[in-house]
């Protein structure tokens, strides 16, 4: 991997910006915006922390607030800046005066909260090295070089260890690592330039451009990296490792837990991205970024204090894991660190829960996992992604029951309700996303996948002439999106199943399912019963008819008559002689009515 350090040129842009707003270059991008340039992870940071030495209050009211709608927190002082009028209306800056805590009474938030203007302090109360590291851009003079030099990954690290500091001329970077130097340069955390022009000499006369001749020298807006936890070392390494002590941090903090395992999957997952067009040779094998060995010990050491976390935060992370990243290996590793019980208890009991072989031959726990990774791989829907994680967690009752001696009319009695999967999975999903403080909305988005999973595979099983019919009731009781996930739900479902009656890589009339869905909805949108031809009045007028109950289900048979076949069917004659003969057949069987 080489670092990106010619992508600091965009942060750049942010400095200089809220340079004009507080008047001022002594103050510190810090944090993921930074992480996530270096690792590939971004090129458009939208959250972005800063930090400073000052009194957040005189601070708060110093800030050149034209253009910005702004707030200030009053139990942490986080001062946040949103850009009107911009492109990108997520952006935002927070800015979180440098400081010191103590007190961790419950495991989130700090007791106590000390200002300072130290940047070494700061920097040892934050959670893993690569996210302690500060930016900041100082206009220089350096020197020019005839020729400029590109530095492997590996040239850095053996830099770094020997001297704690680097400067690369050709991406205009300084990196400081050594804590002396640091004092020396940002003292009270303002700029000592000539510290910095000290340093720069230094480097000059150092092995690295030794062979090298000085010619002139320019002005530049230097990148200042200041990495007193050696998170560039780490991000070299590809591991992920806690500022000092990892019990320690946890114990602070304990949604770190969580952030932790995300970190790694959503750096992982971009990674392998990078690797299929950065690297073309598939015998060079991608290196996983990793856990650090003690924090890994220390995760799993601490996974119980996860349960002392608010649940809407476990919400946010899980969220933020589902939609875009990798869920199926953050499950793995959910499961690794024992914290699978805690997020999802349900799914946890799958576990070593055998199916019957000629439909499944695994476990539920397993079939599930790999029907999430092939999930993932077609739709990116969080909803989706949580109901395939939960569409089969109830098989764990099922299968016990059926060990019982149960007569074939009381399983059949009890796959009426309560030993059905497809309705209890969707019981056990509620209780358990309720208690993870998902929304009402999303819990019943959940909930009807997870009841029609099978639905499509009903569809399919139907005679061909009937599954038009049959996926346009579901449009027209639905919407396209919603229809249109259920199918990826099933494709993915079968893809898990290992079959041996049935080839589970014969998809295609699954996929035909997805393309007839397209052409109705293209061709016809979503037919409901307002588009109907005809109305309850219409009927009742019609066939000189109180407005009782039959009427509703004249209704709903006009519906489904005309849901065969909309364009030749939906016309006011022709419906109301397809009602004239099920009336008919209603007297006949009533004739006293």
């Amino acid at each position: 991997m080489i670092f990106k350090f010619w992508e600091l040129k965009i942060l750049k842009k942010h400095f200089h910006f809220l340079k004009s707003k507080i008047n001022t270059s002594d103050f510190f991008l810090v944090g993921w915006s930074i992480r996530d340039i270096l690792l590939w992870l971004t090129t458009s940071p939208e959250d972005i922390d800063f930090t400073m030495s000052w009194n957040p209050i005189e601070l708060y009211e110093s800030i050149n607030k034209e253009g910005l709608s702004y707030f200030m927190t009053e139990k942490f002082w986080t001062i946040t800046l949103i850009p009107q009028n911009q492109n990108n209306w997520n952006l935002k800056y927070e800015l979180t005066p440098l400081r010191a805590e103590t007190g961790y009474w419950d495991f989130r938030h700090p007791e106590e909260i000390f200002w300072s203007d130290d940047l070494l302090l700061d920097y040892q109360r934050r959670d893993f090295t690569i996210n302690a590291i500060y930016y900041s851009s100082q206009k220089l003079r350096t020197p020019k070089y005839e020729t400029e030099k590109t530095v492997s990954d590996e040239d850095i690290l053996k830099i770094l260890k020997k001297e704690w500091f680097i400067y690369l001329k050709n991406t205009e970077t300084l990196i400081i690592q050594d804590k002396n130097f640091l004092q020396q340069t940002f003292p009270k955390a303002t700029c000592d330039t000539d510290y910095l022009y000290y340093l720069l000499d230094i480097q000059k006369e150092g092995y690295l451009y030794w062979e090298e001749t000085v010619w002139d020298y320019d002005y530049t807006d230097v990148n200042i990296i200041i990495d007193p936890a050696l998170g560039i070392q780490d991000m070299i390494n590809k591991k992920l490792q806690t500022v000092w002590n990892p019990d320690t941090r946890f114990q602070e903090d304990a949604l770190r837990l969580l952030r932790a395992l995300r970190f790694v999957n959503v750096i992982n997952e971009e990674l392998q991205k990078q690797n299929k067009w950065i690297n073309q040779d598939p015998t060079n094998k991608l290196k996983i970024f990793d856990f650090d060995v003690e924090t890994r010990k220390s995760i799993k050491r601490n996974h119980d204090l996860l349960k002392n976390i608010a649940k809407e935060r476990i919400r946010e992370e899980l969220v933020k894991a589902f939609t875009k990243w990798n869920p199926f290996a953050l499950v793995g590793l959910l499961d690794e660190a024992e914290m699978l019980p805690i997020i999802f208890p349900a799914l946890s009991l799958t576990k070593h829960v055998d199916q019957p072989i000629r439909y499944h031959p695994f476990d539920v726990y397993t079939h599930i996992l790999l029907a999430v990774y092939h999930l993932q791989q077609i739709n990116t829907n969080y909803l989706v992604r949580f109901s395939m994680l939960y569409h089969d967690v109830w098989k764990v009752g099922q299968y016990a029951e059926y060990k019982k001696d149960l007569s074939r009319e009381q399983v059949r009695e009890l796959l009426a309700w309560p030993l059905n999967h497809r309705i209890s999975s969707a019981v056990l999903a509620k209780r358990d996303f309720w208690k993870l403080g998902f929304s009402h909305k999303e819990i019943e988005e959940i909930e009807w996948y997870i009841k029609e999973h099978h639905t499509p595979w009903e569809i399919l099983q139907a005679h061909p002439q009937n599954r038009e019919k049959k996926l346009r009731k579901m449009l027209s009781e639905n919407w396209f999106e919603r229809v249109n996930n259920l199918l990826d739900i099933n494709i993915a479902d079968r893809l898990w199943m290992y079959n041996p009656l049935q080839n589970a890589s014969d998809l295609s009339d699954s996929w035909f399912l997805k393309d007839l869905l397209v052409k109705i909805n293209e061709e016809e949108g979503q037919f409901t019963a307002k588009d109907l031809a005809i109305n309850g009045k219409d009927i009742i007028d019609h066939f000189n008819l109180k407005p009782w109950k039959i009427v509703w289900e004249l209704l709903q048979v006009a519906m489904d008559w005309v849901l065969w076949d909309v364009k030749e069917r939906n016309k006011p004659k022709l419906i109301y002689k397809n009602l004239e003969n099920h009336l008919k057949n209603i007297e006949s069987k009533n004739p006293s009515e």
